[in-house]
């Protein structure tokens, strides 16, 4: 990227395939973006489910796989982004002081960031209820490598003074067992941007690249998982794929320790099989090709350009995420006073007679 490329340079350099062209609260088009996210573990990490020590698990073919409801990696991210607004706002041309994740405020204008306008958010005004839904489709992502669940570390839980034994030299007795994911596992995620805007897309992606802690625990724990966007998929309808149905159709029971190359390779003949005539796909440095006659388009240099900007490697980075997370929040408020005048005109309006 330029050093001095600006949001409406990058904008203008961006397909309009697969986004909106405004913020609406009602989506009458629908188009989609979808970022093929390749996660790597990097550390044994906890995904709890109702057994507070292990993964959630799912059966592939008579293989145990590690299964993540997506809400466990957009909760993480989410709170990357909110730091993000945070951090570029000036005077709340972005967010109010006011905002928090999972906390509704009862004044919309408030309300309005680039976290509820792209995740959605549900709260109540003047005591109605209102309900932004979340343009983000993260579903459920699995484990592509076996679940051991025989791959558990033992603790004992330490007393107060951070040691095992307590005050009057008692051994602590209790013990804990995790069965952790573990380094070098890989997680392929499809999340899909529906009727986004382009703010929302670099906002989307921002929060993926810089979030890479995740699961149980993380606050005690360094870096667990890296993401790399390795595909993109740009359509004027539904583009969204299953990483459980690539894992039944095209992972052998077999398959042990896939490299990055095996992994794309995957990809290729899943995405091949499905893929439709009104998809533009793009894959990070190609994929092998699935035949002698068919091969993927390279990433194109906006969606280069889009990485590197998210990357925050350039100084000048921080002032194009800003230049597009106060659009964003303009385009909100326009829409709620433009709400709030469609509402005052109905009730001026003198009811006919019966």
């Amino acid at each position: 990227m330029a050093n001095d490329m600006n949001w409406n340079e990058l904008k203008e350099s961006i397909p309009d395939v697969g986004f909106v062209g405004n913020y609406e609260i009602y989506r009458r088009a629908r188009p989609t973006t979808t970022l093929i996210v390749l996660r790597t573990v990097t550390d044994p990490t906890l995904f709890r489910n109702s057994d507070l020590e292990r993964a959630e698990t799912q059966e592939f073919s008579g293989v145990l796989h590690a299964q993540v409801n997506g809400e466990k990696f957009v909760s993480k991210e989410r709170l990357t982004g909110l730091n993000l607004c945070r951090e570029l706002d000036d005077d709340g041309d972005i967010i109010t002081p006011e905002y928090t994740y999972n906390e509704p405020l009862s004044d919309l204008e408030k309300s309005q960031t680039a976290d509820m306008l792209t995740y959605g958010l549900a709260g109540t005004v003047s005591r109605a209820t209102y309900s932004q839904k979340s343009r983000v489709i993260e579903g459920y992502t699995y484990s592509l490598e076996r679940y051991d669940l025989m791959n558990k570390e033992v603790h004992n839980a330490l007393y107060e003074s951070g040691t095992m034994r307590n005050a009057e030299g008692g051994q602590s007795e209790a013990l804990f067992s995790p069965t952790k994911v573990q380094p070098g596992t890989h997680f392929v995620h499809f999340v899909t941007l529906e009727a986004g805007t382009k703010e929302m897309f670099l906002y989307l992606l921002h929060n993926i690249l810089n979030t890479s802690r995740y699961g149980a625990r993380e606050t005690r724990t360094g870096r667990n998982i890296r993401n790399e966007i390795i595909g993109c998929i740009q359509s004027p309808s539904d583009s969204s794929l299953s990483c459980g149905e690539m894992i039944l159709d095209h992972i052998p029971s077999d398959a042990e320790n896939l490299s990055v190359d095996d992994i794309k390779a995957i990809l290729a003949s899943y995405i091949m099989e499905h893929k439709r005539a009104d998809w533009d796909v793009f894959v990070k440095e190609g994929f092998k090709e699935v035949s002698e006659n068919i091969a993927f388009n390279k990433f194109p240099e906006w969606l280069t350009n889009a990485i590197n900007v998210c990357e925050r490697k350039e100084a000048a980075s921080s002032n194009v995420l800003r230049e597009a997370l106060v659009i964003l929040r303009e385009e909100g408020l326009k829409t709620v006073e433009k709400e709030k005048k469609t509402k005052e005109k109905k009730t001026a309006e003198p009811k006919k007679a019966a």
